[in-house]
C-alpha cells in the first residue's frame, strides 16, 4: 500500500441501483465533494459520468470496494460496474486501491450497522450531517444517500491505513 503525499486527491465510487455515489477526499481528510449520479445500467452513462469526475478532479487514486474480500455481497451488475470503473481508471493512469466493506465496518462501528458507520462519518465530516438518512426499518429499503457514506468510508479507511503505515 503506497504512502500518500499531502494534498493527494482520492475519489471513491460506490455503484447504486440507479447509478453511483462518489466522494472526493483531499489528504489529509478534507472532503472536497460528494454526491450521487444517475446512470441507468443499460444507458452506458456510468463510464461517461465517472470519466467527467476524473476530468474535473484529476484524482491521484481511485478507491472502490474489494470484490474479492470475505463478506462481499455485491450482485453481478454492481461487480461489472466496479470493474468498468477500474478499467477506466487504468486507461487514465489512475492507480486503484480496493477496500473491503468489513474493513470499513471494523474501522468505524465494529459489529454494528451501516447506519452507525454513517453516523461516525457524519461526526468526522459535519457538512454531511444534513445528508444523514434516517435509521432504516427492517421492512424498508435502504436510503440511496447511504451510498455516499459507503464511498466515503472506503476512501477514509484507505487514507487511515496509509497514514498508519507512514508512522
Amino acid at each position: 500500500m503506497p504512502t500518500l503525499p499531502p494534498e493527494t486527491t482520492i475519489i471513491a465510487i460506490d455503484p447504486t441501483r440507479k447509478g453511483f455515489a462518489f466522494a472526493v477526499l483531499e489528504t489529509p481528510s478534507f472532503l472536497v465533494d460528494w454526491g450521487m449520479k444517475n446512470a441507468p445500467a443499460k444507458s452506458g452513462d456510468l463510464r461517461r459520468k465517472v470519466d467527467n469526475l476524473f476530468s474535473r478532479y484529476k484524482p491521484s487514486l481511485l478507491v472502490v470496494e474489494d470484490l474479492a474480500a470475505r463478506g462481499c455481497r455485491r450482485r453481478k451488475r454492481a461487480k461489472r460496474e466496479i470493474k468498468s470503473v477500474e478499467h477506466l481508471a487504468e486507461k487514465r493512469g489512475v492507480p486503484i486501491e480496493r477496500v473491503a466493506r468489513l474493513a470499513v465496518q471494523n474501522a468505524f462501528a465494529p459489529g454494528r450497522s451501516k447506519y452507525e458507520i454513517a453516523v461516525k462519518l457524519a461526526e468526522i465530516f459535519q457538512v454531511l450531517t444534513p445528508r444523514l438518512p434516517r435509521r432504516r426499518k427492517a421492512y424498508t429499503t435502504e436510503d440511496a444517500r447511504m451510498n455516499i457514506f459507503d464511498a466515503l468510508g472506503f476512501a477514509r479507511v484507505f487514507e487511515a491505513q496509509t497514514s498508519k503505515q507512514e508512522r
